[in-house]
Formats: C-alpha cells, structure tokens, sequence
C-alpha cells in the first residue's frame, strides 16, 4: 500500500538523477534533496543514469569524474545530442572539485558548473531556479 502512495504522490514531484560513483555523496544529496520535495534517482555510472531516465527525469546533477577514469560530461553530451529518453533542453548541473572542469563544462551544455564542496542549500536553489525558468520557457 505504501508503494501505490508512493507512487502516486511520486508522479507530482520533481524527479533529480544523480549520477555520482560516491555513495556517501549520493547518499546525502539524496537525503536533502527529498527533504526539499525533489524525487531522487541515484546512479553511480552513465549506463544507470541512461536506464533511469526512462521513468523520467526534470533534471540531472552529475559528477565530472567517475568509475574507472569515466567523465560525467558524456552523459552530458549524449543528453543535449538527444541520444537519452529525456528531452535535450533538460537541466543539468556538473559538478566536480576541479574548477579546470567549468569551462569545458558550460561548452557542452552544462545549465550551470558547481565547485565541490558545495553548499547542498546553493544546489537546492540552483536546481529550483532552472526548473522554473525551464517550466516558464516551455
């Protein structure tokens, strides 16, 4: 019964995917961004992610360096080349503890480049902004 309320409920809410190999770091996100009423997917690689979406997907954080010398800007690249199930004008936030990475970032698409450590509070904001301006546009 508390799946079928779940689920319910779940087809209101925005659904986020992060894909971050990081389990502590997925972990936590995706504790604050529920407490925020965003509906979280974690995925720890790009093939996840790639599947995940097909449930659908508002918006994607994304980690610039994953598993096995994988960057997250390829999931990036596939998302605005129309190459995943969710539409190419999709948010997407990278995010990594190199700064080197934002500019690369932003050319392949990237709504915006966040610097880790972040504040999970200046995440939240930010994904709330490019939603809204993504639901004011369309």
């Amino acid at each position: 019964m508390w799946q079928q309320i779940n689920d319910f409920w779940g087809q209101f809410m925005t659904t986020i995917i992060v894909v971050d190999d990081d389990l502590t770091n997925t972990s936590l996100l995706q504790m604050f961004l529920e407490i925020e009423g965003f509906q979280v997917m974690t995925c720890k690689n790009i093939e996840e992610a790639k599947t995940a979406v097909h449930d659908g997907a508002d918006g994607f954080i994304v980690d610039c360096h994953l598993a096995g010398g994988v960057s997250g800007l390829s999931l990036l690249r596939d998302i605005r080349s129309g190459e995943t199930a969710v539409a190419t004008d999709t948010p997407v936030i990278m995010a990594s503890g190199d700064h080197r990475l934002e500019t690369e970032s932003l050319e392949s698409g990237a709504n915006r480049f966040m610097l880790k450590p972040y504040s999970p509070t200046d995440l939240a904001g930010e994904l709330s902004k490019l939603l809204a301006k993504r639901e004011h546009s369309g």
